[in-house]
């Protein structure tokens, strides 16, 4: 299972849900036993979770009209992927949702055709959306302020890429470039697509790792707005304990440097209180501080990140803060320090993008440098890749690298 085009085409879903509601409304005898039968149900409750089912898909297609008039009237706004290809990646979890049906529908159907009135399609989309309604998977917190630290060799190399769990021939690429540097470390930034339901780590992360991945690295991941649009389970309930990691928070420390793990997403674009509450324990020494996240401080194309810039303003106003890289976006930014803090995205892992370079910006950004190189596979989209930190005492050298064993450039902190 990967992302598939269809299913990242604005029109293919759009169509999906307009033909699924038009069915639903229809409410054909034959259907309603057999979509019963698939789910266990009578009569009586098939009504309610039909009805259910057809107001969660109007009020996402509600949305998706919501967000077409926003942009056709504000003539600032950027160009979004899927107004200059197929990539449609909404920030909607039962658009998400639906989106992950289809995408297991095409993998399932001989002939790769979403057949919107199958009871076995009707099924599995009423439980993905279902789901919702089970709430978020439990935060896991610390019990003691030194929980959730784990030693980082002086001497020792770490590789960081994000947005990179799509199971395509990008994140393929990615991962065997990974394993040729025999990192020690690989620290992923969040987003298994497209809802990170438990099939989808599996089978669009987790598998691919252990095919393509370095086998004797230790794996870390943080959570991503994807991994929570099924709720969590994929990531607390799956990803995690194949890690063995005890939460979605973490600190890796030295005594020159600290790689230190946020939650942004089960909070969305936001940091939980558990997670603040122990902060300043973590923050104590003079190790230098790379904070990594996934959702950004700052954008040329999205709102900038206040509210994590406002819940971590004493430690940036301190200058406890060295670095700060992320992940959300679909590129690779060096931006102009921010109150004195070096900021990098590198949300460029697997998912296809289009150039920056080629997007209108709306929002105020300092950009030094961007990579705008197409990709070999897929030259009409840009370069996918990832940052290779090289930890050797106080020094650390950063290599950013691309799918094809390519560097885009390097740093020396």
């Amino acid at each position: 299972m990967s992302v598939h085009d269809d299913v990242m085409d604005k029109a293919a879903v759009r169509h999906v849900i307009e033909d699924a509601v038009a069915g639903l409304h229809q409410d054909d005898i034959a259907l309603r036993a057999s979509t019963c039968d698939a789910l266990g149900i009578g009569t009586p409750e098939w009504t309610a979770c039909r009805d259910e089912l057809i107001e969660e898909l109007d009020e996402a297609e509600d949305w998706l009209d919501r967000e077409e008039a926003i942009v056709e009237s504000d003539t600032s706004a950027p160009l979004t992927d899927s107004d200059t290809g197929p990539e449609f990646l909404p920030s909607h979890a039962t658009l998400a949702l639906v989106q992950s049906a289809m995408e297991e529908e095409l993998e399932r159907s001989p002939d790769r055709v979403v057949r919107t009135q199958d009871p076995k399609w009707l099924t599995m989309l009423y439980q993905r959306l279902r789901a919702k309604g089970r709430g978020k998977a439990k935060f896991i917190s610390h019990r003691a302020l030194d929980d959730f630290q784990f030693r980082l060799p002086e001497r020792t190399t770490v590789a960081l890429v994000s947005d990179w769990g799509t199971g395509n021939v990008h994140a393929i690429a990615v991962a065997k470039q990974i394993a040729l540097r025999k990192p020690d470390h690989v620290v992923h930034l969040g987003d298994v697509y497209y809802a990170g339901t438990p099939r989808e780590v599996r089978k669009n992360f987790l598998e691919i790792w252990q095919a393509f991945g370095p086998q004797r690295a230790r794996y870390w991941a943080l959570n991503g707005n994807h991994d929570m649009y099924s709720g969590g389970y994929g990531f607390f309930e799956h990803l995690l304990p194949a890690f063995d990691q005890p939460a979605s928070y973490f600190n890796l420390q030295n005594q020159y440097w600290r790689l230190l793990g946020l939650d942004t997403a089960y909070l969305n674009h936001r940091i939980t209180p558990a997670q603040l509450a122990w902060l300043p324990a973590q923050l104590t020494g003079s190790a230098r501080t790379i904070l990594m996240t996934h959702h950004h401080l700052l954008s040329p194309f999205r709102k900038r990140g206040d509210a994590m810039e406002q819940a971590l303003d004493p430690y940036l106003s301190a200058g406890q803060l060295f670095a700060w890289i992320w992940g959300h976006e679909h590129h690779l930014f060096e931006f102009a320090d921010y109150r004195g803090v070096k900021c990098r995205c590198i949300g460029h892992g697997s998912l296809p993008y289009v150039p920056p370079d080629r997007r209108r910006r709306r929002h105020h950004a300092e950009i030094v440098r961007m990579e705008t190189r197409p990709s070999p596979l897929n030259p009409s989209r840009g370069m996918h890749g990832f940052a290779l930190l090289r930890f050797d005492g106080p020094a650390l050298a950063i290599e950013y690298v691309d799918e094809v064993g390519g560097t885009a450039w390097t740093e020396e902190w």
